[in-house]
């Protein structure tokens, strides 16, 4: 545990260090709104602009009923290829990996490679949409039987925007399990409010549903604050609600996009 929020810690000071440091306007309003996918578990329907790097990175901590807390480095490293499509990489290790992939639903997979295609955008009367694939990469193993699973995730990703304040995501969509051939409902949805053109607050509800199994509804809110056109922070806290099994977490992190 100690080891991962170390790591986390020492490459979240050299972000910091690389790319605080970006110039800004003069009256301190951003030119470009940064899209960030952490660290809310909705998915945005917006992609990354062509030829650009965005890097998000964060730790969580993610707490149990019983037994030991899972801590845990993410990262999700995002190009724009066209207009229409983005690719991605997706990085979750640390302590207590497979406790957190198996009983949680804020994980994902180890490491995925991920595609975002965007389907609708500003149309009059429809939300934006965009299809969000993922495909988990089996090298880094940490399953009981060590099977290589390349397990899928499909969702889609809607989005509405009311007036320059408030925007509403949600996604629906299916998932393999991380470490079984067993198939998962996922729903997710968030609601934003924007403070300011810095401050952005949000709300957010996120499920799975598997057969023979109950729900696991979960719920969440965070706050996120651009820096300049290159830097963001973002924090969140969430957790089970009415289950069994019981599970919350928080999370910290940082994302910065490379021009």
């Amino acid at each position: 545990m100690k080891k991962t929020i170390f790591i986390s810690g020492i490459f979240l000071f050299f972000v910091f260090v690389t790319f605080a440091q970006a110039p800004q306007k003069a009256s301190g309003k951003n030119n470009i709104e940064m899209n960030v996918d952490m660290p809310d578990e909705t998915q945005e329907t917006d992609l990354i602009e062509k030829g650009h790097w965005q890097v998000e990175t964060a730790y969580l901590h993610n707490y149990y009923k019983e037994g030991k807390h899972s801590s845990i480095a993410q990262g999700l490293f995002r190009y724009g290829v066209s207009k229409h499509l983005e690719l991605r990489l997706l990085v979750e290790a640390g302590s207590e990996l497979q406790r957190y992939i198996e009983e949680t639903v804020q994980s994902t997979y180890p490491a995925a490679a991920s595609a975002k295609i965007l389907l609708l955008k500003d149309h009059k009367y429809l939300p934006d949409i965009t299809l969000v694939s993922f495909l988990q990469l089996p090298f880094y193993n940490v399953s009981k039987d060590k099977k290589a699973y390349w397990s899928p995730i499909f969702l889609l990703a809607f989005q509405n925007e009311f007036g320059k304040k408030w925007k509403l995501e949600y996604n629906a969509g299916i998932q393999q399990e991380a470490f079984s051939t067993q198939w998962a409902w996922v729903g997710n949805a968030s609601l934003h409010y924007k403070l300011s053109d810095q401050l952005e607050l949000f709300t957010e509800y996120f499920a799975q549903y598997k057969s023979g199994d109950n729900p696991q509804h979960n719920l969440g809110a965070g706050v996120a604050y651009q820096l300049n056109n290159y830097f963001q922070f973002f924090a969140m806290a969430g957790g089970t609600v009415d289950y069994a099994e019981s599970n919350h977490y928080f999370n910290v992190g940082v994302a910065f996009r490379i021009p």
